[in-house]
């Protein structure tokens, strides 16, 4: 077996009863006792079942006890390995102080030598992943909070949590399982013990060096083993989850080794808190992921209100859409009086308008009022934008070099076995993007959306939200006969009727007294936590207005502030400069060196150095804390 390959094999300290040390072949039969604990201490759940392997190839059930410890009795003499069964994410990390690699453990646990009556072991694994699921199917009371179990761990591991929101158009998916042993490119010889519980879920990235998958049936297509150098982007989304999973897996462990882990030894590694919403609504419909944000978002602020009243220090990074979640959450929380409920906000390549972080209203240039959060800079401490001007999605970039269309034309035209169709080609998520903006930016056509006629997504939004016996926004159709032959009256009622319905919801929420009332007409300002009558009357005005110049906004939406950062509004807003300038709000400028909207999911080296390690990590670690890792 390659030496670059093979997992250790440990030597743990076996003894008798007696405390004597007796070679193997003085015994019959050894009582093998193993204590289970993860990196931050705890014994990991009793019940938990562990199957061991020994020498013979039997294998010996036996569940963890409240103290940790999986007692398994009659194992024959020599080399054993052990895994979890049924423990989702509690990978192993060391085994009697010695490290221990969990991406090859999952595959081929490191084997152990047991002699004498009975051999005690060590084993300590990761604590498993933190997540919360803020799409709509999910139950709202049951998931938006963290069980005291993941708060325990939040506090071991440093007190402090990181969460992260994915963006735009991407789905839930789900985590993939470690690839076997036996799909590992250049190993001739398979281990000895490999239990059955082998190729477990994994909820850590995998290293996709030397790894052959197989290819998912398909016409025309071999379903033999294919090598990963065929096809590293189908590899690397068939191991390494797929959606917002393979969001959180590539995120937790860049981050992680920003802050100082190396692959030699895993226990220090910290677990983020993933944040899952619904941003996949397809790839033209903006308007609409942009309704889910906020939605999702109002969601979130019992939450941030849980790890705040916990004491947990609370650092969020976002990215694209995820922006608008995280920013609606920290409105509503300003507008409560919540004071620095955050210690650091990192917008990464935020799909907002450049002026989204005005304090003053007035300046919305949205023709409903959803473009600015003018409370939020109150729930905050630091405020950090990671921009670059050459990210096709979020505008047109910097200069349209040839080399910018090549990728674009590469991309469209390389064809993959993960994604979807768009016209005849499959493609991947960030390359449907990556294709709607090579037309200079999907960002700056999200009021396309709005369309020539009355069948937009807003006019749809109240079809299915509005009750069948209430009156819903006059919908255009062919004129009937009569003495209102336009229906110009019998729309003017209809509005006046819708206007009163969306007056009563504020005025019912405003006395029902609670602090987060649910809207439905008006859920498209959900980021302001409650709605007063004459907001309301406000924003249905707003609303007939652009129906009537058939969505026809007048005003072109500032640039993305992901784009262009706050070169512009620095300059017309001094609240901006003013915040700039006692780094309350501050930026790190990617231009030179991220290409691509998504680009730090599977960050080059650059990005890796300057947007991770000196752009967020280190500042992060100084200013509040990742974990336990002390500042670089």
């Amino acid at each position: 077996m390659s030496d670059t390959l093979a997992p250790p094999v440990l030597q743990p300290s076996r003894s008798s009863p007696t405390g004597d040390s007796m070679p193997a072949h003085c015994c019959v039969s050894v009582t093998v006792l193993i204590e289970h604990r993860d990196t931050l201490g705890r014994p990991l759940p009793a019940g938990t079942e562990v199957e061991l392997c020994d020498i013979g190839r039997q294998t010996y059930r036996a569940r963890i006890d409240a103290d940790g410890i999986s007692r398994h009795e009659g194992v024959t003499p020599g080399k054993v390995a052990w895994q979890l069964l049924g423990r989702e994410g509690q990978h192993l990390v060391a085994v009697d102080d010695v490290p221990c690699d969990p991406r090859w453990a999952a595959a081929a646990p490191p084997e152990c030598d047991v002699a004498a009556d009975e051999t005690s072991l060590r084993a300590v694994y990761l604590p498993p992943p933190i997540g919360i699921n803020l799409r709509e199917e999910a139950a709202p009371e049951a998931s938006d909070r963290l069980s005291d179990e993941q708060l325990e761990q939040l506090r071991l591991a440093g007190n402090n949590a990181t969460l992260f929101l994915h963006g735009y158009n991407v789905a839930y998916g789900s985590y993939r399982h470690f690839a076997g042993w036996e799909q590992r490119d250049g190993v001739t010889d398979r281990p000895l013990l490999v239990p059955s519980g082998s190729a477990r879920v994994a909820t850590i990235r995998q290293d996709t060096d030397g790894l052959t998958i197989p290819l998912p049936p398909g016409p025309g297509r071999n379903h033999a083993i294919s090598p990963f150098s065929a096809n590293p982007e189908q590899v690397e989304g068939m191991i390494n989850g797929s959606g917002a999973h393979n969001w959180y897996v590539h995120m937790e462990y860049r981050l992680n080794r920003a802050a100082g882990m190396t692959d030699d030894d895993w226990r220090p590694y910290t677990r983020i808190v993933g944040i899952a919403w619904p941003g996949d609504t397809g790839a033209v419909d903006f308007f609409q992921a942009e309704l889910n944000a906020m939605a999702a978002g109002r969601r979130l602020v019992a939450l941030l209100a849980q790890l705040h009243d916990a004491g947990i220090a609370i650092n969020v990074i976002s990215h694209s859409l995820g922006a608008r979640v995280i920013l609606t959450a920290l409105n509503i929380l300003g507008e409560q009086g919540q004071r620095q409920v955050l210690d650091n906000l990192y917008l990464w390549q935020p799909a907002v308008a450049d002026n989204a972080l005005v304090d003053d209203p007035s300046q919305d240039s949205h023709p409903l009022g959803m473009g600015v959060f003018p409370e939020a800079h109150k729930a905050v401490r630091k405020v950090v934008v990671l921009h670059s001007q050459e990210d096709g999605i979020l505008g047109p970039p910097r200069s349209e070099t040839p080399d910018f269309w090549q990728r674009i034309r590469d991309r469209i035209t390389t064809p993959l076995q993960l994604g979807r169709w768009v016209g005849g080609v499959v493609l991947a998520n960030d390359q449907v993007d990556e294709l709607i903006g090579s037309a200079g930016g999907a960002y700056g056509k999200k009021w396309w959306v709005f369309p020539i006629g009355l069948a937009g997504p807003i006019t749809q939004y109240y079809v299915d939200k509005a009750p069948a016996h209430t009156v819903r926004p006059p919908i255009p159709s062919q004129p009937p006969a009569g003495p209102d032959p336009y229906g110009r009256e019998r729309a003017a009622r209809g509005w006046q009727a819708f206007r009163e319905l969306a007056i009563q919801e504020a005025r019912d929420a405003l006395a029902s007294g609670e602090a987060l009332p649910t809207y439905r007409l008006l859920a498209p300002l959900a980021h302001h936590a409650v709605i007063s009558e004459a907001s309301a009357a406000r924003y249905i005005d707003s609303l007939e207005a652009l129906v009537k110049r058939q969505w026809r906004a007048g005003k072109t939406p500032r640039a993305a502030l992901g784009h262009i950062g706050f070169g512009a509004v620095r300059v017309e807003n001094r609240f901006i400069e003013r915040k700039l300038g006692d780094k309350a709000y501050d930026f790190v400028d990617q231009t030179s060196w991220l290409f691509d909207h998504s680009g730090m999911r599977i960050p080059s080296d650059e990005i890796f150095e300057k947007s991770y390690q000196e752009g967020v990590v280190r500042p992060l670690i100084r200013d509040s804390g990742f974990g336990d890792y002390e500042p670089i």
